[in-house]
Formats: structure tokens, C-alpha cells, sequence
């Protein structure tokens, strides 16, 4: 049993690529053809072709962006992130097998409240098979792993010294265990959801029934380009890196929404790109929560009322920092048990112009 916390904090990372793709084509080139088409399960040319016009910025989007970790349903909080340092697709179109690869490699974490923090990098190939669905107005494109080859997995860091005794004790491999986790859930597959004039785009862990969406903590109605709709934990002792933010062009500012429970409060601090990568990178490889130096925003969010800021800030890409420890900002996370809670947190940011 004590080996459980670290048990759930390596599958945690085998969700690393289950919403890992974002697709460039919008609803306007379905009006050529209607569901029916679209939903033909013999019509497999036609959707394929257009499916590899979506792929063209794949590896680039997927490069980006953090991309969250969860354990079970899509309504759990964000339990750590996996960070794309290379990706390379290659597209499969044979007339008796027409899908694409995923190769990819980069590193992050996953944390628990008793087991620490686990840094990684992982190495991966997954072949995908793609499909559609079109719902009401949504368009589904479902990603059904084909075949799952040899994920790599290398730990860096096992911060809980209790875990790293117990893995011993059992004599259990980290790298063999976790590469055995991240090949189960990457069979999980995932999905993107297509809507609305603008061609909006959702991601869902898993395949997502045609009819429902992914769990989103704020429903919002804005000219504003959606950045990060979310909700995250970060443990005592612990922080989490939400980013790169890529903010294009002058004149703009993020617009931050933050509701914390748990906790009686946290820190915010939102750092250009080359920090916050430096501190990622102390975080995944080395115990204790990274230290930082000044940034654009360096605030205590208190648990309670929706705290609002908005943050003008030149063209570039940032990171927001979420900070449960005395590493960063003011606030120190109480010594009791009863008092040093995780903080669970809902996150919503905005890119527009600036006031």
C-alpha cells in the first residue's frame, strides 16, 4: 500500500498524448457535404483527405503548448504536464491502411499529495487512426490508437524518499514500470471537438460520445482568444507551470480569472518564456519547489472570491506559475496537516487587446 501513491503518480504521465494534436480546418468545408457524407463509414477517401489537411500543424501546436495530465475523467483536476521538446508525424495513405504517426519526445511532472513529485522524459511512437463524426453542428474526430510502440520513459526525479525506499524494497524499475503505464494509456486515444463560425477547438481525454463536451470550470462568452480553460491542483510544496502563453503582435494583455479552494491562499507569478523554461526545468530534475526572480505579475491569490488581473505585455510567450510552497511570492503554505491543504484551482485565461 505504500507503494500506491507513486503507482498513481506514473499513470498519471501515461496521459501525455491523450490530448496532444490540435487540427486547422473549420466547419466551413463541411458545408460542401452534409452529415450523411460525413458519418459514411465507406466515404474513408474523402475524410482522410481532409483530415490531413488538419494535420498540417500538428507537431507545431503540439510543441506549444503544455499539455495537462490527468488520472480518470476529464472533470479531475490537472495532475502535472508534459512539455514537447520534438514531434514528427508521418502520414500512412495506402488504400488498405490510410492513418498517421506520432513520434515525440520532451519531459515534466506529476505530483500527489503523499507521494511527492515525479520528474520524467519519455520518448514515444504511437500510430493513430482517425474518424468523424458529425453531431448537431460539432464535428468529432477520434483518435483510435493503431499500434503503440516502445514508449521510452527515463525518471529524473523521485522527490518522496518514502516512494524511492518502497520502489526498492519491492524491487520495482521505474523506467520499466512507467514505460509499461504510458504504453496502457496511450491506447486510450483521445479527441477533438470542431464548432461554432469561428471554428472552435476542444480537446478530451479519451473517446468523447458524440452529444457531450469536455469539462471546462468556466462557461464564458468573449471576442477574446481562449487560452487555458481549466482546473488544476497544486499540492503542499508543490507548483505547477501553466504555458508557453503566446501572446502575438503589440498591444495585447492575458487576462487571468483564478479561483482557489483548499488552501487558504497561493501565489501567482507570470514570467517570460526563457524563466519560467529555466525553472521547469530545476522542478522536474531536482527536490523542492523552484525559485524565481521578479516577474510581469507576482501576486497572492486568496481562497474565495474570483481574483481578476489583466497583464499588458509586449509580443512574446510566458508562463504562469501556480506556487503552494514558500518558494515564490508571499504567501507561506501552514505547518499543520489540517491547515496545509492542496489547492485545488480553476483557471481561465484570455489573450486581447489591451485596455
Amino acid at each position: 500500500m505504500r507503494l500506491l501513491p507513486l503507482v498513481v503518480l506514473l499513470a498519471l504521465v501515461g496521459s501525455l498524448t491523450s490530448c496532444a494534436s490540435r487540427e486547422g480546418f473549420g466547419l466551413g468545408s463541411m458545408s460542401l457535404v452534409g452529415p450523411g457524407v460525413i458519418n459514411d463509414p465507406e466515404n474513408r477517401s474523402l475524410r482522410f483527405a481532409m483530415l490531413k489537411f488538419g494535420l498540417e500543424s500538428f507537431c507545431e501546436e503540439m510543441k506549444s503548448r503544455g499539455l495537462p495530465l490527468k488520472l480518470g475523467n476529464d472533470d479531475e483536476p490537472v495532475m502535472g504536464r508534459f512539455f514537447s521538446t520534438a514531434c514528427n508525424t508521418q502520414i500512412i495513405d495506402e488504400e488498405t491502411r490510410k492513418s498517421f504517426v506520432v513520434q515525440y519526445a520532451g519531459m515534466g511532472y506529476v505530483t500527489s499529495p503523499q507521494g511527492g513529485r515525479v520528474g520524467f522524459s519519455t520518448t514515444g511512437l504511437t500510430e493513430y487512426a482517425a474518424d468523424f463524426s458529425l453531431h448537431k453542428g460539432v464535428l468529432y474526430v477520434y483518435f483510435r490508437p493503431r499500434v503503440v510502440d516502445a514508449a521510452g520513459f527515463q525518471t529524473l526525479l523521485v522527490e518522496s524518499q518514502l516512494a524511492a525506499t518502497a520502489l526498492k524494497l519491492f524491487g520495482v524499475e521505474p523506467n520499466a514500470f512507467g514505460r509499461k503505464v504510458v504504453e496502457g494509456q496511450l491506447r486510450r486515444g483521445f479527441t477533438v471537438l470542431r464548432h461554432g463560425s469561428a471554428g472552435e477547438t476542444e480537446f478530451g481525454l479519451g473517446l468523447i460520445p458524440t452529444g457531450e463536451r469536455p469539462f471546462r470550470p468556466f462557461s464564458i462568452e468573449t471576442e477574446k482568444r481562449v487560452v487555458v480553460n481549466e482546473r488544476t491542483e497544486v499540492h503542499r510544496g508543490q507548483q505547477d507551470y501553466i504555458g508557453p502563453l503566446s501572446v502575438d503582435g503589440g498591444g495585447q494583455a492575458l487576462y487571468v480569472t483564478l479561483a482557489v479552494d483548499g488552501t487558504a491562499a497561493i501565489d501567482a507569478q507570470l514570467v517570460p518564456e526563457a524563466a519560467g523554461r529555466s525553472m521547469l526545468d530545476a522542478f522536474s530534475r531536482t527536490a523542492g519547489p523552484a525559485a524565481g526572480g521578479a516577474g510581469l505579475l507576482d501576486e497572492p491569490v486568496a481562497r474565495g472570491a474570483l481574483w481578476k488581473r489583466f497583464i499588458n505585455v509586449p509580443a512574446g510567450k510566458y508562463f504562469l506559475v501556480l506556487d503552494n510552497s514558500p518558494a515564490l511570492g508571499r504567501t507561506t503554505p501552514p505547518a499543520g496537516v489540517a491547515d496545509g491543504l492542496s489547492a485545488r484551482v480553476d483557471v481561465l485565461i484570455l489573450a486581447g487587446d489591451a485596455p
